[in-house]
């Protein structure tokens, strides 16, 4: 019995590091500075939901969820911008791959990166498809069974997304041309974006990005706490492709003492089964040789 416990023990512990060294998240570390919002900006860090104000550091792991007449602007430690709007669900992975990675839910965000030497190229991973682009300009349009990019400057690599956000087939993309997914069909691309792309865009997608940051280099923001996390406010999260959530059982983990959250976990499991384990890990310990 006790060799039993010592190697359930042993591994959980295992588990627990693998899960840890896996993700790309940089927990703790800041990415970049909130210089510009309008509107509500919700901020959930850990699992606690916060609301974000200008001058807020942000980090990474960090989820963004801007109104939906509102726009969020988050300036990187190496140039990088970009700019949330019209109800965007966005959150900052952190430093992968030599890239650095976003990922987006819904809404709009324009990017750009300056020639400076020292950025990386950016990831940016939404539903269906993902974009990797280094010094270049380009606006998203991420939906559930949709996904629009516009890549206004520069050159990227366009890889589109299976259900389990596996790739699927890609090609390089040029300055000017409009690509658009949407759920179960091929990619297409056209020289130009689509007059309704254009009409739906953000305005302030028209112009360049303003640099703010030089405002915020001695004034430092902290975000106002709320509460504790909902299942309803990262269900969107948690049912993203295992790339994305493969470390949220230990980041959301507390909150299933809460019973709305955990029945909403069970309610919702075929989702997101890792979470099975978690709430029920008697399912999973090793059969115990003495009571064969």
């Amino acid at each position: 019995m006790f060799l039993h416990r010592q190697r359930s023990v042993q591994t959980r512990l295992w588990v627990t590091a693998f899960l840890i060294c896996a993700s790309p998240l940089s927990f703790g570390q800041t990415v970049g500075t909130l210089t510009l919002t309008e509107g509500r900006i919700a901020l959930i860090r850990g699992a606690t939901a916060y609301t974000a104000i200008q001058g807020v550091r942000l980090q990474g792991g960090d989820i963004l969820a801007v109104d939906p007449k509102g726009q969020a602007q988050v300036e990187f430690q190496d140039g990088a911008i970009l700019n949330l709007a019209q109800g965007s669900r966005a959150m900052l992975l952190g430093g992968a791959r030599g890239e650095e990675e976003i990922a987006l839910q819904s809404g709009w965000a324009k990017f750009t990166q300056k020639k400076s030497g020292k950025g990386r190229p950016y990831r940016y991973q939404m539903p269906l498809a993902r974009l990797s682009a280094g010094e270049a300009t380009g606006v998203l349009h991420p939906g559930g069974d949709f996904n629009e990019i516009f890549l206004e400057s520069g050159v990227g690599r366009f890889v589109e997304l299976a259900k389990g956000g596996e790739p699927a087939g890609g090609r390089d993309v040029k300055g000017g041309e409009f690509i658009a997914r949407r759920s179960g069909q091929p990619a297409t691309v056209a020289p130009r974006p689509s007059s309704e792309f254009i009409k739906t865009m953000p305005g302030h997608f028209r112009d360049d990005l303003p640099v703010l940051i030089g405002r915020f280099k001695t004034r430092k923001a902290e975000p106002k706490r709320e509460h504790e996390v909902s299942y309803a406010e990262v269900e969107t999260w948690l049912k993203a492709s295992p790339s994305i959530r493969r470390n949220f059982t230990d980041r959301f983990q507390g909150r299933v003492k809460d019973a709305g959250f955990r029945n909403k976990l069970i309610e919702n499991m075929q989702e997101h089964p890792e979470w099975d384990r978690v709430l029920f890990p008697e399912k999973y310990e090793p059969k115990d040789l003495n009571q064969q």
